[in-house]
């Protein structure tokens, strides 16, 4: 499930939750939070990063063994064979 980030829409009216903004985990389907789950004022949704691994080279053979991946390799008859 992801965590998203809400704030207070006007932080002088919120409760201490919302003014500093919070985090919840939500599922995909559902809509967004419309009103503080405490003091009931409008919160909106907060758009945040998100991280992807970066990789600087390709994957050789020995690192992807390493990282606990099964190699195969395809033979001109349409089989696989485990490296």
């Amino acid at each position: 499930m992801p965590t998203y980030s809400y704030i207070a829409e006007d932080p002088e009216k919120g409760c201490p939750s919302c003014r500093r903004g919070f985090d919840l985990r939500r599922p995909m389907d559902r809509a967004p939070l419309e009103v503080c789950p405490l003091c009931k004022k409008p919160v909106k949704k907060l758009v945040a990063g998100f991280n992807t691994p970066k990789y600087t080279k390709p994957l050789s053979v020995s690192d992807a063994k390493k990282a606990g991946f099964t190699i195969l390799e395809k033979r001109c008859d349409g089989s696989y064979e485990k490296l």
